[in-house]
């Protein structure tokens, strides 16, 4: 029996599955790392940490299945946008790291610097430039620590890095290149060297293997090597493909069997700590507060838009962390037990329960569709209660807020170009029922969910089978593995309310921008993004 090793690093662990050839899940494992907070806006790991995570994980996904070591036929790796920093000497960042975390807004100011430079790289990044991205962060460092800078010899994609350890072969990948660097697969020159030049930073392209051509995923990066192979787990030899960001693997996961023929109809939204929206289209559409178009960022020759919300899981979770009537801590079991708690007051007292409160969700600054990493949620219908039922409702408010900027983002998809209907959810939300019944009802599009328990796995799965030459594509691959899937359709009985609630969160989000304005104004500070007011 053939197998593939799909290896996923998270924000706070490292995942290993197993899957079979047909991409039904054989086992999974994970296993925890450190992410460390030195400061303020800042977020990093040590990649030393990483490596363990990811060596630990796999060795127990293969302990799990009798004669896997042996039978791996092809391994991929995905993992968070994440910065990894290699220098000589110490590490160069603080806390002893070498990795800046997805999260990371360290950049804010740097990003609307980036923002107002007029260079063409802003026409696809929607106009602006998160601080989430690779080229805030990267200045800085650059700025903020110039002898560390001084020591960086190599700046790359995490799931690069995990990659590079896995192979002893130190290549790039074109998806983390299009969607995270200022790099336009597209272009002839693909490196914006007049904006690095504008910024200080014109050898960023000479570090490590930035200036070599990438490779696309699903190509092979490497094979095992030895060393890493006793550390996996695994026997050395096996090929690793050109991997992939986690979100696009969700989605590679989430989207189905036929995808081609109904691309221009699906966005995939993976939900968890944050939340990514995935679409893809045959031609170039540049699209104002949307990431992207990235060439050949999944798919050769496809042009991919990337939509997100920064803080969506995380939310709920700070629900349960903070609020005064909590029963407790954020964790699997509570948000369980008030999604159910919640679901039965919907039950018996319909839109009436929690109607007053309402929420704009960017609680890390809005990624889609407004394009403006600095901005922060508006919440309206807050007063002093402290009660177990004021407890509810602000949760039931964050998690319709969610639901309601996803719509948001659809609707703003399809004014170009797109005729978004379908909705393919994956990630934690798939196991929050509030959240599942807030999608299907408030989305005003299909929701269709896979019968897949891991998603991202099986998308990076996928990935692995074509380096291994089971498929000669990923749309082949898609046809071959994708699970089966459910289509939900919504409440009649819930329309009325869900307009309603709606149109509040337009109005309450055009006062919020506006209000983002004047304060920038009153600061000195640039203009607001040419987002969606």
């Amino acid at each position: 029996m053939s197998l593939l090793l799909a290896i996923d690093v998270g924000t706070l662990s490292a995942r290993a599955g197993l899957f079979d050839t047909s991409g039904r899940l054989v086992a999974a494992r994970s296993h925890p790392f450190e992410l460390l907070r030195p400061a303020e806006n800042h977020a990093v790991y040590r990649m030393d940490d990483i490596w363990a995570a990811v060596c630990h994980a796999t060795r127990a996904a293969i302990a799990e299945a009798p004669g896997a070591a042996a039978a791996v036929a092809g391994v991929a790796i995905d993992a968070t946008s994440s910065t990894y920093f290699r220098a000589d000497g110490a590490r160069p960042l603080e806390g002893d790291a070498d990795v800046v975390c997805w999260m990371d807004h360290r950049g804010e100011r740097e990003a609307e610097e980036i923002g107002v430079s007029g260079d063409r790289y802003l026409d696809y990044v929607g106009g602006t430039v998160s601080p989430e991205m690779y080229l805030p962060k990267i200045l800085w460092v650059k700025r903020h620590t110039p002898q560390a800078w001084a020591r960086v010899t190599a700046v790359s994609d995490l799931s690069d890095e995990v990659a590079h350890r896995v192979t002893s072969v130190d290549r790039l990948s074109v998806c983390g290149l299009a969607c995270k660097f200022p790099y336009l697969p597209g272009d002839p020159e693909p490196w914006r060297r007049e904006l690095l030049a504008t910024l200080d930073l014109p050898d960023l392209p000479r570090l490590g293997k930035l200036a070599e051509p990438p490779g696309r995923v699903g190509e092979l990066h490497g094979t095992v090597s030895s060393a890493a192979a006793k550390l996996l787990g695994i026997a050395p030899g096996a090929p690793v493909a050109i991997g992939l960001i986690d979100a696009e693997a969700g989605a590679l996961g989430v989207v189905g069997r036929g995808f081609r023929d109904k691309m221009n109809r699906t966005l995939a939204l993976i939900g968890g700590t944050s939340s990514s929206y995935m679409c893809w289209a045959k031609d170039e559409r540049q699209i104002s507060g949307i990431w992207g178009p990235f060439k050949h960022a999944v798919f050769p020759d496809y042009w991919m838009h990337e939509a997100g919300m920064s803080i969506s899981g995380a939310a709920l979770d700070a629900v349960l962390n903070h609020h005064p009537a909590s029963p407790g801590g954020a964790s699997p079991e509570l948000h369980a037990q008030t999604a159910r708690d919640i679901l039965g007051l919907l039950d018996l007292e319909g839109p009436a329960f929690g109607a007053r409160r309402h929420i704009v969700p960017d609680w890390l600054g809005n990624r889609a569709p407004y394009g403006d990493g600095t901005v922060r949620a508006l919440i309206s219908g807050i007063g002093l209660e402290t009660s177990r039922r004021s407890f509810l409702e602000h949760y039931y408010a964050t998690a319709r807020a969610l639901a309601l900027q996803s719509r948001h983002i659809r609707e703003h998809l399809n004014t170009h170009g797109y005729a978004i209907d379908r909705i393919c959810l994956s990630g934690g939300h798939t196991k929050n029922p509030l959240m599942v019944r807030l999608y299907r009802d408030a989305l005003a599009a299909d929701l269709v969910i896979s019968h897949s328990p891991e998603p991202v796995l099986l998308g990076t799965a996928m990935v692995a089978s074509v380096a291994a030459g089971l498929h000669p594509d990923l749309f082949a691959a898609l046809d071959a593995m994708a699970p089966e899937q459910t289509i939900h359709k919504a409440d009649p009985g819930w329309v009325t309310a869900n307009e309603f609630a709606y149109a509040t969160y337009l109005k309450l989000f055009a006062v919020r921008n506006e209000m983002e304005a004047e304060s920038r104004r009153l600061a000195g500070r640039s203009s607001a993004p040419a987002g969606v007011i």
